[in-house]
């Protein structure tokens, strides 16, 4: 008697769901299932921006933000109606990737600080820098401390790849060119009005400027013409460099007259 034949496994697919606008990162898998598709056995509440709306787990949002623990519990109206609308206060990606990180941090494998690209040079940034910068103040107003501390360890290991990655490719002035970009898009959505922000600002300028070609900064500079903070910023940053060897044998000169 022939052994009977095993049933195919069926893929586990996330349900359809034409109600909900997607958002920019439903592709992403770390977050996105999570995100849009929890679990109807979860104690669920939603998060709407900007026309989305996000179906998570109440009881993820409290353990990892004191935000959430307030609105979400008591007789605010966010609890009754297990709803916490945020207008257009909030870019969805930016609040898609930070319920996707309650998440993960929500698991029983502790979160590392992560390590440092050992050829950074040889790839483009996995995460954009304005990414990190984002998150980082979502758990700031979220209240969210570990997460907090874990996006800056993140945002601080991410300057140091590109300022390496900028100052070991001095000739390859379209790979300074990104770099570039991913530097200013992240220091203009900085706050800084935020002491901690702003020293993550100045961390920024310094790794930059001591990376950054002069020669692709000179011919590429115009690209990012439309971040004024991170250009005066950089502008004030290479100031500091010549003041600094004022001290040796680099002196100001006073000219003519220009013929």
């Amino acid at each position: 008697m022939p052994p009977p034949k095993k049933r195919a496994r069926r893929e586990r697919l996330p349900p359809h769901d034409d109600q909900v606008t997607q958002s920019l990162l439903l592709s992403d898998h770390r977050t996105a299932w999570l995100v849009k598709y929890a679990s109807i056995n979860d104690d669920l509440v939603e998060l709407k921006s900007c026309g989305e709306t996000f179906k998570c787990s109440k009881k993820v949002l409290v353990r990892h933000s004191e935000y959430f623990e307030t609105c979400l519990s008591g007789q605010f109206q966010e609890a009754n109606k297990r709803l916490v609308d945020f207008g257009d206060d909030i870019e969805p990606r930016y609040l898609a990737l930070y319920v996707g990180m309650a998440y993960s941090h929500s698991s029983i494998v502790p979160h590392a600080a992560p390590a440092p690209v050992q050829n950074p040079e040889s790839l483009r940034p996995k995460t954009p820098l304005r990414d990190f910068v984002e998150v980082y103040k979502l758990c700031d107003r979220f209240l969210s401390p570990v997460m907090l501390s874990f996006v800056e360890k993140c945002i601080k290991t991410a300057i140091g790849d590109g300022h390496r990655a900028l100052f070991r490719t001095p000739a390859e002035h379209e790979f300074q060119k990104l770099l570039m970009r991913d530097f200013a898009n992240g220091f203009e959505v900085l706050d800084m009005g935020h002491k901690v922000q702003e020293r993550l600002g100045e961390v920024m300028v310094e790794y930059f400027c001591e990376g950054v070609s002069y020669p692709a900064w000179i011919a590429c500079m115009q690209e990012v013409l439309d971040k004024p903070k991170f250009v005066g910023a950089v502008s004030r940053g290479f100031a500091a460099k010549l003041w600094a060897l004022q001290g040796g044998k680099l002196r100001r000169k006073e000219l003519k007259a220009p013929v």
